[in-house]
């Protein structure tokens, strides 16, 4: 069995164990998942999925603006 896998995260070649979970990564790039949707191989995918030899990870900033106008 493998120890580790190679993955792409936003363009970088990374090596990281093979029991890596999505919900790990967040920690890993130092954001929590309030702020960043990761996505594997362009598509989201639940914080428990198992990373694979090959995947490509992106992220998408996640923001947020209220309204200048007040609702009635």
């Amino acid at each position: 069995m493998r120890k580790t896998i190679k993955v792409s995260i936003s363009g970088e070649d990374a090596e990281i164990p093979a029991n890596t979970q999505l919900s790990d990564l967040y920690l890993t790039l130092g954001f929590s998942k309030w702020e960043i949707l990761l996505l594997v191989n362009g598509k989201p995918c639940p914080d428990d999925r198992y990373l694979e030899d090959g995947d490509l990870v992106t992220w998408i900033r996640i923001t947020y603006h209220e309204s200048p106008v007040k609702s009635r």
